[in-house]
């Protein structure tokens, strides 16, 4: 056997670890043994993971950046979060591939999928006051809550269908085979699934939006805009016609930074979601002040970023001077980017109407998946 074809320990860990790392060194094209590795006198179950001598740098890169230093939840979570991620569904096409993505990233996290559905009941209009005091009602009234009964039983059918839709996904491969739960609420789905955040504190959100031509015939009522706008937990975005997340399909991104020490956690979050790509990344500044005034603390961030994550290649830009949404598309049209990561600040419904947040421009801009991620 040939020095280049002879394999070295890299390092000895405990089989998850072990199981993880293989999995990113394979990933990188390297080529992975795992033995066991026993102490004498020694309960301790451990790993050790060997490479080929030619292999030295790029294993030397990984295992010194923190791609394996910490798992993706306990990077998504937030003091006090739970262990659930959030598939809001309204049984459309677009909520299956929905279900698919939010699956996946849910089984990478190792959390639980919650696939929930909001159904709004009509509103009856009161008796005008002091009419009819003889007769109050009642038979209207109880017409009323049969026809809430009604929806809400269609609804729970409607949800019962598409629990075994998912579950056929699952059976023929096509969906991680994982443990997931549904849950049915009633209101107004922005809200339901923002109280829901609020009370249960999901690690993510995954939620379908609509194809550019139909979010712009709804742009006041879409329920994705005012939920990335008000929950306090990651949102990801999936339009319709997204391809499903794989190794490949990410290869150009768009990164907003702020400038701050949050976009070293935003940028940790996203690498461990998103299977550690070779990828080209783009970062940009959100700052009202002159790209000139900025660049030094940018090239700071992306030597960060590059020492950190040493097989992705990391660009700094500026968009152009022309108007923002312009500029904007020009960028992401000649730099073919496929996922657009982006902090979002809360606001109130009225600062959204006047002046819309970063994250809600863009989902009305374009059909590229959006991670939002709260600051």
């Amino acid at each position: 056997m040939s020095n280049s074809d002879s394999y070295f320990t890299l390092v000895v860990h405990t089989p998850e670890r072990a199981e993880r790392l293989k999995e990113i060194l394979k990933f990188h094209g390297v080529d992975v043994k795992l033995d066991d590795f026993v102490v004498k006198d020694s309960s301790v179950a451990a790993k050790s993971v060997r490479i080929p001598v030619s292999a030295l740098e790029i294993g030397l890169k990984i295992l010194e950046s923190d791609q394996v230093s910490t798992s993706p939840v306990s990077i998504m979570k937030i003091s006090g979060m739970g262990n659930s991620l959030l598939i809001p569904v309204d049984f459309s096409p677009a909520s299956i591939l929905a279900v698919k993505i939010g699956f996946v990233l849910a089984r990478k996290m190792n959390v639980e999928p919650i696939v929930l559905h909001a159904f709004l009941a009509p509103v009856f209009p009161s008796e005008p006051f002091g009419e009819d005091l003889e007769n109050p009602g009642m038979p209207e009234m109880e017409e009323e809550i049969d026809t809430i009964t009604d929806i809400h039983s269609v609804a729970a059918e409607q949800l019962a269908k598409f629990k075994k839709q998912i579950i056929n996904h699952q059976k023929d491969g096509s969906l991680p085979d994982i443990h997931f739960s549904t849950t049915l609420l009633e209101g107004v789905p922005e809200q339901v699934i923002t109280e829901y955040c609020r009370d249960n504190k999901p690690v993510m959100v995954v939620m379908a939006t609509r194809g550019i031509h139909r979010k712009e015939s709804d742009l006041i009522g879409s329920v994705t805009a005012e939920v990335i706008d008000s929950c306090r937990v990651p949102v990801f975005t999936v339009p319709e016609e997204c391809a499903p997340l794989s190794k490949d399909s990410i290869r150009n991104i768009l990164f907003f930074c702020t400038l701050t020490p949050v976009d070293i956690v935003n940028m940790r979050a996203f690498m461990k979601l998103g299977d550690y790509p070779s990828s080209s990344i783009y970062i940009l500044p959100v700052s009202d002040r002159p790209f000139a005034n900025v660049t030094a603390r940018i090239e700071d961030i992306a030597a960060l970023f590059s020492k950190t994550y040493p097989t992705a290649s990391f660009h700094y830009d500026a968009l152009g001077k022309e108007k923002f949404e312009d500029a904007l598309r020009s960028f992401l049209d000649s730099h073919d980017i496929d996922v657009i990561v982006v902090p979002n600040k809360k606001s109130t419904a009225f600062s959204r109407f006047f002046k819309p947040t970063l994250a809600h421009k863009i989902l009305f801009d374009k059909d590229i998946p959006l991670l939002v991620l709260p600051v």
